[in-house]
């Protein structure tokens, strides 16, 4: 399995507090089968100038990379970053406007998925649905394919998950939560978030792991539930073949 979207790298937003934390996550997703993740550290934290942000995470990446080569946990890891892009944020991150996005992404101070074509772009919970569509077709139209993470948490989707039959065929890869897809965001979430599955629009499952015991990145349990649930062959395509796709910049497989 590969996760897309994980808060692995030590001291550096709301995931791992430390080296010990991130080594002990990423113990627990290999334990689970997971091979290999995208460290997606939030981006965009208040009062932090994007470059100097970049030099810090790099920093941080390379300290946890010898972590795990020292305890010969045998997980990959891959830079990523998760791009706030609309809405207030209750942690207070700075919003990137559509057009800073796209200059960011371009200018290199925003990483996409491994220097892929593929960024991780999330919005705050309330945003209204026009303001997301209009983000995802500037980065489109830039060249990039935007990888919406958990839409089903989203206000604007739970009222009319309809509209994301429109983001799908605009080219949008719809990373559903583990979380989600086993209750622990609430009824309303794990409901939407299955939509979403028995619809087939979602491109990938991902663990959104913030730390070791809480929202870990143990995928094995999403795993079973989405082959019992969806059919042999689900779990194979959300959490190892469209991950490994975008992760190399290749196209996913459509999830219809």
């Amino acid at each position: 399995m590969i996760d897309l979207h994980i808060h692995i790298v030590p001291g550096i937003d709301d995931g791992a507090d430390n080296l010990e934390d991130a080594l002990e996550m990423a113990a627990a997703a290999s334990d689970s089968g997971v091979r290999a993740a995208a460290a997606s550290s939030h981006a965009n934290l208040p009062g932090r100038d994007p470059l100097a942000w970049k030099q810090r995470y790099r920093d941080r990446l390379e300290l946890l990379r010898a972590g795990l080569k020292k305890e010969g946990i045998p997980l990959e890891v891959y830079p990523a970053m998760e791009l706030f892009a609309g809405g207030i944020s209750p942690e207070g991150r700075r919003v990137f406007a559509a057009a800073e996005l796209e200059q960011g992404l371009d200018e290199g101070s925003l990483l996409t998925i491994n220097g892929s074509r593929y960024p991780l772009v999330e919005f705050a919970f309330d945003t209204v649905s026009d303001h997301i569509e209009q983000t995802l077709k500037r980065l489109i139209k830039a060249g990039y394919v935007p990888v919406l993470a958990h839409p089903e948490r989203y206000r604007c989707v739970r009222r009319r998950p309809d509209i994301l039959y429109r983001y799908e065929q605009m080219g949008v890869i719809l990373q559903v939560n583990k979380g989600s897809i086993l209750g622990e965001f609430g009824e309303r979430v794990r409901k939407a978030a299955h939509w979403i599955l028995r619809q087939r629009l979602a491109g990938a499952v991902a663990s959104d792991a913030h730390d070791p015991l809480l929202r870990t990145p143990d995928l094995e349990e999403v795993w079973d539930a989405l082959d019992f649930h969806y059919g042999t062959g689900c779990a194979e395509l959300l959490l190892s073949e469209n991950p490994c796709r975008i992760l190399h910049n290749k196209r996913i497989i459509p999830p219809r």
